[in-house]
Formats: structure tokens, sequence, C-alpha cells
């Protein structure tokens, strides 16, 4: 081979590599991106109705309903248990009775016979009879149904059965009477002995004596007497709230 065909051939081989490599894409290239085939995103479809999203509802607490009230003035009638003694009972003794009318409120039993009431005795007075009549004042403190329900209370005395001649003033106190029917007894009484004695002592002039000594005697011995104001048990007081009293449902005082 002479040097100009090896020369052809050289040049032949270069054009055959340039030409295979112009043929090749190069690295930094990259193949055109087929926008159509990526996934878009869903469009709304604005033939559809919208439906406007709606905010958390909490749940309304429930509304509070007042209890009912037993008003001022309710009466109640009540059976004593304990018995009342301006003799013997003082103040700060305990006294207890029962329920003998139910005491309702719009129809509905509220505090039915047989319940409880409780308290305490404030003040007992005992005076001779010139200076007054005995009396006793009570504070009934609560209510005890029979379901074991409790109400405190607030309230009054205002009437008696009139047992023993006892009756009740504007401050609630029950009084008892200023006299007894023994009281005209013991005078005469007093009086006829103070006169049986003058006349055997001095015949008739002394009978005027002695019955004047009677009466006298008879007169100081009722003037420092004292009375009482006696109610047995099983005697009747009638009482009247003086505050309002708020009624729990029974079912809020089981457990």
């Amino acid at each position: 081979m002479n040097r100009w065909s090896f020369s052809a051939s050289i040049i032949f081989l270069l054009l055959l590599n340039a030409s295979a490599q112009q043929g090749k894409p190069s690295p930094a290239q990259q193949a055109p991106v087929n926008t159509a085939e990526l996934k878009q995103p869903d469009k709304p479809d604005p033939s559809a109705k919208q439906v406007a999203p709606q905010p958390a509802v909490s749940a309304a607490p429930a509304a509070t309903v007042a209890p009912p009230v037993l008003p001022v003035g309710t009466a109640i009638r009540i059976k004593m248990e304990t018995p009342l003694y301006t003799g013997s009972t003082k103040a700060g003794s305990v006294f207890s009775g029962r329920v003998l009318e139910d005491v309702k409120l719009n129809g509905k039993v509220i505090v039915p016979v047989g319940a409880s009431m409780q308290g305490h005795v404030v003040q007992v007075s005992q005076p001779r009879r010139i200076k007054g009549k005995p009396t006793i004042q009570l504070r009934p403190e609560s209510l005890v149904l029979p379901n074991g329900q409790k109400y405190t209370i607030s309230a009054a005395v205002v009437d008696t059965n009139k047992i023993n001649g006892t009756d009740v003033d504007d401050e609630g106190r029950i009084k008892g009477p200023g006299h007894t029917d023994r009281d005209p007894l013991e005078i005469a009484a007093g009086t006829g002995a103070g006169a049986i004695i003058g006349g055997i002592a001095g015949g008739a002039k002394g009978s005027l004596i002695g019955a004047g000594i009677g009466a006298g005697g008879t007169l100081v011995h009722w003037l420092t007497k004292r009375n009482y104001a006696y109610l047995p048990a099983g005697s009747e007081i009638f009482f009247e709230l003086s505050r309002p009293v708020a009624v729990v449902a029974e079912e809020q005082t089981q457990h």
C-alpha cells in the first residue's frame, strides 16, 4: 500500500467515526416531555352543585331548669312527738313531729304525710300569774321525707289545736292560759276554810275575819303561783314557711 492509499484509509475512518458520534444524543439532551401525558388534577365540574363545608357543631349544654319552690306562707300541719311543758322543757331542747297533711305544689305532693319535722326550742318562759302568760317558742329546722330526702326550712308557729288552753301570739310563741279553771275553786276553798276556822274560834264575827284572812292568803298564793303551758305528745301545731324552699328532684338524691 502506497502512502496515498494509507492516508485515504485514515481519513475515511475519521469521517465514519464522526458520523457515528453525531447520530448519538448528547447526555445533556433530554427527550422532550409530553405534557399531555402528565396527570392533571381533577377539575371541579362546573355543573355540579357545590356544597359549602359545615363548621363542627359542638353539643349545646342542656338548659338549666330552675327547681320549683315552696313559697313563703306554705302551711305545714304537724302532730307533735315531743311533749312540751314550760315546767321542764328548756331552751335548746330538741323537738320533733310528723306531717299530718300532704304539702303540695302545683298539684304535686312535695312533702307527704309521715314526713318528719325536727327543730329546737328557742325560748321558754313561765312567769308568775301576775306578770304574764307562759310561752314556748319553737324553731323548725328541717323536713325529712320518708325516702330520706331532706329540706332545710325556716318556719313559724301560727296556731295550735287549743289543747290545754294554748294559743299563739303575734310573734309565733305558743302561750299558755293566764289562769286555769282551778283558780276560782282555789280562792273559794281558801275563803271557805278561813271562815270555818274563824267561826269555830269566834262565832259570826270570827267567821267574817276568818273568811277575810282565808281569801287574802289564797289571793297571795294565786298571785305567786306560776301558770304553765303544756302540749302533750299528739298535740297539733300549725307552721307556715317564713322563707322559700327550693324543691330538689327526687332522682338527684338517690345514689
